[in-house]
């Protein structure tokens, strides 16, 4: 039985192998793969506007901050969470959200992530950002959790 599993198995391999195969992508699709234990090369930030990006060696993400009213548990997504960078509060969420020099593109998206809280909205306001950055940067634990949370 084993023989003629292993054999059936070799042929269709065989086949496939022979004739190839066409992976078809839709329009405004991302295929990517993502590292969750490799640490990013490089960060930067803008408190004003709550955008980071973060450079790993295979991609450069990028993602908003937002600092609001609502606690979350550290590392922990929220699926239903709707805020943004005009929002005030104590305690900072972070979002991985394609954008760049032209404005936003079709890519990979997560679910607001909850870092911390600060002492004070305006502390918030100006670390938010930066340390989105840095969680998903250099911290493991919180990149695994914003990658796996990916929609």
């Amino acid at each position: 039985m084993k023989k003629a599993i292993l054999t059936i198995f070799s042929i269709l391999m065989t086949s496939v192998t022979a004739y190839g195969f066409t992976t078809c992508a839709r329009n405004n699709s991302y295929i990517g793969i993502f590292k969750k234990n490799v640490d990013g090369t490089s960060k930067q930030s803008d408190a004003t506007d709550k955008i980071w990006k973060v450079v790993f060696d295979y991609e450069t993400l990028t993602g908003f901050a937002s600092c609001n009213d609502i606690s979350g548990t550290a590392n922990t997504p929220k699926t239903n969470l709707v805020t943004g960078a005009t929002d005030t509060g104590v305690h900072c969420w972070c979002e991985m959200w394609p954008v760049t020099d032209y404005g936003y593109e079709s890519g990979p998206t997560s679910y607001w992530m909850y870092l911390k809280s600060y002492s004070t909205d305006s502390a918030c306001a100006t670390s938010c950002a930066d340390d989105c950055a840095t969680a998903v940067k250099d911290d493991d634990t919180f990149r695994t959790a914003m990658f796996e949370s990916m929609w």
